[in-house]
């Protein structure tokens, strides 16, 4: 886990929710910076210092002797409504869906889910429409995001006081983070180091990572699977374990599975691993050509997963990306209750064939 916030952003956070809840109303006068620095047990520069970042978001006018006073066109009350945009269907995203549902509606909030048809590669327009009208007449509680390519990014970043209140969940694919928003997501670097380890305890001297392609790729932070393969490419050398990154980068650009794989797989007799991003590209993808080759995916080859959705039922270990925590941590940093900025948790490896 990272440090906590720092003082001066507490202090933002807290006079910015004071304002958006109605607690000091338009044109009233916040307590002095004497006040404020004796009731966060900080002094006055920190104060005056968070103070004035609300300054520069239009929600207050700071004047000598006159002190901080809310300006007359802040922003509308809060609600308990909470933007959540992120996918609700299939066997990983329902079920991260509902967990964070419940924690939600523990605390007393009320999600408001963007239409999953526009939560994709063409659905930026609509997210921006979205965001637009959840500010329109009032100011939600705040959002909680699964941070894909095409989230406006900077237009979150234009508007922290409109978007006061964000949570970047499971996944953040921007170049740079925001003052004004935290994340709760997953160490998909630490994944791969992982994979690398459980081939090596299984004797491995060859590993291959049947990449999904990925025509926006704009970056190593626009994609979970490329910082996998950073962690496999960093540790495998170490492990003794050759890694054929060139094939990763050809599925990775969309050649096909089927032409690729059949002559990697002869070209050596080294035991062998397969990584999949998803269960399903095993099951679906890779468990096919192999089968056409004669050979049996799993006596022949070690297969391990991610996501924890197939694996059980065909017979391979696999990755679990703890929704179940990251859904809680998320909601818990939405509320304040957890005052980190940035929680960055390992995945767990499951091994099914040792629960045999």
């Amino acid at each position: 886990m990272e440090a906590t916030r720092l003082k001066q952003d507490v202090i933002t956070e807290t006079v910015r929710g004071w304002i958006l809840q109605g607690k000091y109303s338009p044109g009233e006068r916040l307590p002095t910076d004497v006040e404020l620095a004796q009731h966060f047990l900080v002094n006055k520069g920190t104060v005056a210092a968070g103070l004035n970042r609300l300054v520069e978001e239009k929600l207050l006018d700071r004047a000598p002797k006159r002190g901080s006073v809310v300006r007359a066109n802040s922003p509308a009350i809060q609600t308990n409504a909470v933007g959540l945009m992120t996918i609700d269907s299939g066997d990983f995203y329902s079920d991260f869906f509902r967990e964070i549902n419940r924690y939600l509606h523990e605390k007393d909030l009320f999600p408001i889910l963007l239409d999953t048809k526009f939560f994709g590669k063409n659905g930026t327009e609509e997210i921006r429409l979205f965001l637009k009208q959840m500010v329109k007449k009032s100011q939600p509680y705040g959002y909680l995001i699964l941070g894909d390519n095409f989230v406006p990014y900077e237009e979150l970043k234009k508007a922290p006081y409109c978007f006061s209140k964000i949570v970047f969940i499971l996944r953040y694919h921007h170049y740079e983070e925001f003052a004004h928003c935290r994340y709760a997501l997953i160490d998909y670097e630490d994944l791969g180091r992982q994979a690398v380890e459980y081939y090596a305890n299984h004797n491995i001297k060859r590993l291959i990572f049947a990449a999904m392609d990925e025509k926006n790729y704009c970056g190593p932070h626009t994609s979970m699977q490329v910082q996998i393969m950073q962690g496999i490419r960093k540790h495998a050398p170490s492990a003794g374990i050759e890694f054929d990154e060139g094939l990763f980068w050809r599925l990775h650009s969309g050649a096909p599975v089927s032409a690729l794989l059949p002559p990697v797989l002869e070209s050596s007799d080294v035991p062998t691993g397969i990584f999949g991003w998803l269960d399903s590209t095993l099951t679906a993808r890779v468990f096919p050509v192999i089968k056409t080759m004669g050979r049996d995916p799993i006596k022949d080859y070690l297969m391990l997963g991610n996501f924890d959705t197939h694996a059980k039922e065909y017979g391979f270990d696999t990755f679990d990306l703890r929704v179940n925590e990251l859904a809680k941590i998320g909601v818990d940093m939405l509320t304040g209750e957890i005052e980190e900025r940035k929680i960055i948790l390992p995945p767990k490896l499951i091994e099914y064939t040792k629960i045999k």
